[in-house]
């Protein structure tokens, strides 16, 4: 990503500040969101979809805002994000604990990653990663 990212300038520091602020204000906002009692009301599932796509921002901001591994740090750290909640909802006794919407975290992280192989082969053909 960083040989991409070089040419813009998304690879400032003061824009990877602006993304690592981000991502831990958001973090925040989504735990305390998660903790709150829920409507129980909206589509079946719908809730699958929020965590994707929740997961999918919190790995492009993560991954914008450090230069380190995506799957050896970024990864880890986004999981991490995912399970916390999904414990901390155990204890409350408006939210549950769901396998399922941690295995939405992780399809929201892999699609992530996906999508953003699909673009830099785009963008640099013969790139490998």
């Amino acid at each position: 990503m960083q040989a991409i990212l070089s040419r813009f300038t998304l690879n400032q520091p003061q824009t990877r500040l602006l993304m690592k602020f981000l991502f831990v204000a958001l973090a925040l906002l989504g735990i305390v969101a998660a903790l709150l009692p829920g409507s129980g009301e909206g589509l079946p599932h719908a809730d699958k979809l929020l965590h994707a796509g929740a997961l999918f921002g919190f790995a492009l901001l993560l991954d914008l805002a450090t230069t380190r591994s995506f799957w050896r740090w970024q990864v880890p750290i986004l999981l991490s994000y995912g399970a916390f909640i999904e414990i901390a909802q155990a204890f409350t006794p408006w939210r549950s604990f769901s396998v399922a919407d941690f295995v939405a975290d992780a399809t929201g992280i892999l699609l992530y990653w996906l999508l953003w192989r699909l673009a830099l082969q785009r963008i640099v053909p013969h790139a490998n990663g």
